[in-house]
């Protein structure tokens, strides 16, 4: 059986949520959906109560690796798929196709796609698939799946506020290279369409060398996130992060 953990956390502003939940419960195969859901001031949970198959956890998770961690504690799949809550899978035979990636591998993801045709999302997600991956690095959006057994013995996805994905990349690539599933997930551009394409690919990178610096994650994601809240609900700035 494969385990989907969907992290969420005021969800409804991208659009995505109902479109993922629909998604998901026409995925073929054994499945448990699972959503964890941190306090939300839309109606996020409201949407999610509407798909009868979707468990739903009420966490008091304060990001979203805690959110996830809460989603593997819940799992009882033999394999677990770590949901993106603005991606969206390939329809109806997703899950069977990770099944398979993982009879040979330990854990994997699937090739990226934004929902804008620019240049530099295209370019992005090549790097992202081709590139990145080969040096044992996926994001969250690759809806990274892998062995329910070994995210637990490895105690799941580091808590962090930003690059939790990559920190649990690092950790799962000293168990193998990572299972690139061919076919595609969508992820939203929202965040590129709302600050504007060149300036938010900046950031982006920008942010990662700030990471690989070892700078503090909660300040690093306070700088990505700026007034939108989308991972964390920071009541203030965190301190020297300005």
């Amino acid at each position: 059986m494969f385990s989907v953990v969907l992290p969420c956390f005021n969800e409804v502003r991208h659009g995505y949520l109902p479109k993922i939940l629909e998604n998901l419960s026409a995925q073929t195969g054994d499945k448990q959906l699972i959503a964890v859901v941190s306090l939300s001031s839309d109606r996020t949970l409201d949407i999610i109560r509407q798909f009868p198959l979707v468990e739903v956890v009420e966490s008091g998770a304060n990001n979203r690796a805690q959110r996830l961690n809460a989603g593997i504690r819940a799992s009882r799949g033999e394999f677990v798929l770590l949901h993106h809550p603005a991606t969206l899978l390939p329809e109806k035979v997703a899950l069977a196709q990770a099944a398979v990636a993982l009879e040979t591998a330990v854990w994997g993801g699937f090739t990226h796609s934004f929902d804008w045709d620019r240049w530099l999302l295209r370019f992005t997600s090549w790097y992202s698939t081709k590139v990145r991956s080969r040096a044992g690095i996926l994001y969250l959006d690759h809806c990274i799946f892998a062995r329910r057994q070994v995210l637990i013995e490895i105690g799941g996805v580091p808590d962090m506020d930003i690059f939790e994905d990559t920190a649990l990349s690092l950790v799962l690539k000293q168990q193998g290279s990572p299972e690139m599933v061919p076919d595609k997930v969508v992820t939203s551009a929202r965040r590129f369409r709302d600050r504007g394409l060149y300036r938010q690919a900046l950031l982006n990178q920008l942010l990662k060398m700030m990471y690989h610096a070892d700078l503090d994650p909660q300040r690093l994601n306070w700088l990505y996130e700026g007034k939108s809240q989308i991972n964390v609900g920071y009541k203030e700035p965190p301190k020297d992060s300005l």
